[in-house]
């Protein structure tokens, strides 16, 4: 073999140089950084779009179990005899803006009637610890009327433990509370008092006992929170609630929801 020959054989054997190998690496790391950082945003954004959900559905559930109940406040089985008790009333939470503490608000009406073989002159309805309560009006007076009924559905809503609760009374009077939906942090409502003609002339958060025998409608404003920690918003989030901008920075996902409702069954 010749000096030329041996020249080029030695050539054709040179392995790969230190720069090229450290380029290759550069490149490599750059790809894998790139499908790390898509990974990472395709992975929060469906943890955001998960938790949009949940508190899409905890708004959602929670006006609707409270609408019904505001809309059957002060439901008599006879309309031709007063109701025992108020309808509606409420608490207002201390402090005020976003820090105010969550109110609460008391519904009561007689349960509704059902074609019932054992009782087919009574009311009987489940509350919201699911305990059946009957009417005990079951008699008529000698006008052909019933009896003021004294065994009402009663529901206290309240927020606690970042839920909203239901406080009702069993047919034996005991108090029963039930977690109704969760990831609820703050309720806030207001009452549109009527003018008894079908206005309502203004809202409050704290009405007379004489003004919630008056009240309209309800205003009611849930401050939902997402269930899990939530870095999409950079660990803050700007929003407005009860009238006051806030800003959250423990990295939780939170909306609004308010829904005003008509209560039908006012006496006065």
């Amino acid at each position: 073999m010749t000096s030329q020959e041996i020249f080029l054989t030695a050539r054709r054997q040179r392995g790969v140089g230190l720069i090229e190998v450290m380029i290759s690496l550069v490149i490599g790391l750059v790809l894998l950084g790139a499908l790390a950082y898509f990974f990472l945003g395709s992975q929060q954004m469906n943890r955001t779009h998960d938790d949009v959900s949940r508190m899409q559905e905890s708004g959602r559930n929670a006006m609707e179990v409270l609408g019904n109940a505001i809309r059957q406040a002060g439901y008599r089985l006879d309309v031709d005899q007063p109701m025992n008790g108020v309808a509606i009333t409420g608490a207002n939470g201390t402090g005020t803006g976003a820090a105010a503490l969550p109110d609460t608000i008391t519904i009561r009406h007689d349960p509704t009637w059902v074609a019932d073989a054992a009782n087919p002159l009574k009311g009987i309805e489940a509350n919201c610890a699911g305990g059946l309560l009957t009417s005990d009006n079951d008699t008529f007076d000698s006008l052909s009327k019933r009896v003021v009924n004294t065994k009402q559905i009663e529901y206290v809503f309240s927020i606690a433990s970042g839920a909203l609760r239901c406080t009702t009374k069993l047919q034996d009077a005991t108090n029963t509370t039930e977690t109704l939906v969760d990831n609820v942090e703050n309720m806030q409502i207001t009452y549109g008092i009527g003018d008894g003609n079908g206005a309502i002339t203004l809202y409050k958060a704290a009405p007379s006992a004489a003004e919630f025998t008056q009240v309209a409608a309800v205003r009611v404003s849930l401050l939902v929170k997402g269930p899990t920690p939530n870095v999409a918003v950079n660990n803050s989030q700007a929003y407005n609630y009860n009238g006051e901008d806030v800003t959250a920075t423990d990295g939780f996902l939170r909306q609004v929801y308010t829904s005003t409702f008509t209560v039908r069954n006012q006496t006065k």
